[in-house]
């Protein structure tokens, strides 16, 4: 497939000179500080009229939420901060980023990540420049941290669900007043627990969104966390006779891959059905004398470890916990860097016992396990069926990256046969209102081996493309899908370099229970593969 540099193009640049905005754009939007009073829990930070092309310092860089201090924005916007209470000891911070070219009259509000308090900067430019009126929030506490959810029970009610829901409905009532004119459709887009927030809205308010996009979703987030201390628990620490070193994790997922990747019948770096991958570790165990320094090889100790780690994790009533890691995946310092889980520890520390001086080590087991799933605080689990959902009519379209180093792909599948199970209702009639898109080579949200990039949270930032198209990819298929009735079957996706922003292929991801098959050819091509 002949590469394709993606840049910006004069087309790009012409029409955002023919949307520039007028003076009363920008009076109006720097008189919203003044203006705009939507009730008492609601206070205006700011409001400015930002162009295209500024250099936009963040002013909550909190050191665990960017990793750059700025924001290059793509489109002439009026930009509007606000701080909203929540409770007596809890808000949210929020903005809404309103560009002059508003199309359709679009409303999207974006999720978070880990334990959630960083705004999406990055991806408010990506969807303002595609003429969303966009809201994103800190969830209720500043940092990818629970810190400040120590002794304060409405912080941990903000990320469970009530910051999502608030935002959202300022952002509505901050936009129908700039515009001056009423939302026709509400989107809301976001990734890993900005997924988990998506299916919360589906769950428990869907009425506000017409469409959802929720990928690779922290649901039954309890139980997420407990196979996160499961791992540290099977790997050990540095030292330990069973711990392995990011090296020699390397070799493993290469090893797994070799011994996988030829299952679809092409051999491209990519499995692309995982779940019937069985790794065999022992293939890299060291024979006498060996060792990995002289031979890259691991003891036998190691490779029972490794064995133990791909398997799913069950409790002690033989009830499955949680769904194993996936097969050919990266496996990241923060699965196994050999301190106990981060987002874990915290959660238990801050939110769970109020107890800073908490010891993971000390205290998990698989009955620990079982009881954190049963304090399920203001019902973080997100684990319910889509009926309220189904009632009104609205979608949800779901993905998950099969190559997903932090949250197992396999617990979207099993999410997706739960609420069919639930609801008593076929695939063909889940369809009239729920699709989920596995997407083989895709890591947690971006980047991977495959065709990743899937027009979605947290990837456009990741490239050095200022220009990517996104027909085809699951937002603007979902808008499709809404607006046009026009339901995607496949999502298109393409491997991009993040390097040199080069594309080196595509391929159309199949809507489950179908799945992608290789028919012969390049498999660099997208005509190559097909969906049975």
């Amino acid at each position: 497939m002949k590469s394709v540099i993606l840049t910006w193009t004069a087309s790009v640049l012409f029409s955002l000179a023919a949307a520039a905005p007028s003076a009363g754009f920008e009076q109006q939007c720097a008189r919203l500080a003044q203006s705009y009073s939507p009730d008492a829990q609601t206070k205006v930070l700011l409001s400015e009229f930002v162009p295209a092309g500024t250099n936009l310092t963040n002013p909550d860089n909190h050191p665990s939420c960017q990793t750059k201090p700025f924001t290059v924005t793509l489109a002439d916007m009026c930009r509007l901060r606000l701080k909203v209470a929540t409770s007596d000891t809890s808000g949210l911070e929020m903005e809404a980023w309103m560009p002059v070219d508003w199309k359709e009259n679009r409303y999207l509000v974006l999720g978070n990540g880990g334990l959630g308090g960083c705004i999406a900067y990055p991806d408010m430019t990506f969807t303002t420049w595609l003429g969303f009126a966009t809201v994103a929030h800190n969830n209720g506490h500043l940092g990818d941290t629970a810190k400040p959810m120590l002794n304060n029970p409405g912080v941990v009610e903000d990320y469970a669900y009530r910051a999502i829901k608030t935002a959202t409905k300022s952002g509505k009532k901050a936009v129908s007043h700039f515009y001056k004119s009423p939302l026709k459709k509400s989107y809301y887009m976001g990734c890993s627990s900005g997924g988990r927030q998506g299916l919360k809205a589906a769950q428990d308010f869907p009425e506000e969104f017409d469409g959802i996009v929720a990928g690779a979703p922290a649901n039954d987030f309890n139980n997420l966390f407990s196979i996160t201390g499961n791992y540290h628990k099977i790997m050990g620490k540095p030292g330990d006779a069973t711990y392995l070193s990011q090296e020699q994790w390397t070799a493993i997922r290469d090893l797994i891959i070799k011994q996988c990747d030829g299952l679809d019948g092409v051999v491209d770096g990519v499995i692309e059905e995982p779940r019937i991958c069985n790794p065999r570790p022992e293939a890299m165990m060291c024979a006498a004398g060996q060792t990995w320094k002289s031979h890259k090889c691991i003891t036998a100790t190691q490779a029972s470890a490794v064995r133990k780690f791909f398997e799913p994790f069950y409790g002690s009533d033989g009830n499955l916990i949680y769904p194993r890691f996936d097969p050919g995946a990266e496996v990241t310092t923060d699965v196994t860097g050999g301190e106990s889980p981060q987002f874990a520890t915290e959660w238990y520390k801050y939110a769970v016992f109020n107890d800073p001086n908490w010891d993971f080590d000390s205290n998990f087991s698989v009955a620990f396990a079982e009881e954190m799933n049963r304090i399920d605080l203001y019902n973080v689990s997100t684990w319910k069926d889509l009926t309220a959902l189904k009632k009104t009519g609205h979608k949800l379209l779901t993905y998950h990256g099969l190559q997903d180093g932090l949250i197992s792909s396999e617990n979207s599948y099993r999410y997706y046969e739960h609420v069919s199970r639930s609801m008593s209702l076929t695939s063909s009639e889940l369809d009239e209102f729920y699709r989920y898109f596995p997407i083989p080579g895709q890591s947690h949200c971006h980047s991977g081996d495959g065709n990743w990039f899937i027009g979605a949270t947290s990837q456009f930032a990741r490239t050095k493309a200022t220009e990517i198209p996104t027909e085809g990819g699951v937002l603007m298929s979902m808008v499709k899908w809404v607006e046009e009735g026009v339901a995607p079957e496949r999502i298109l996706g393409r491997n991009i370099d993040l390097a040199t922003s080069v594309e080196k292929s595509s391929k159309e991801h199949c809507k489950w229970p179908l799945k992608n098959v290789y028919l012969g050819g390049d498999a660099n091509v997208k005509e190559s593969w097909g969906c049975q």
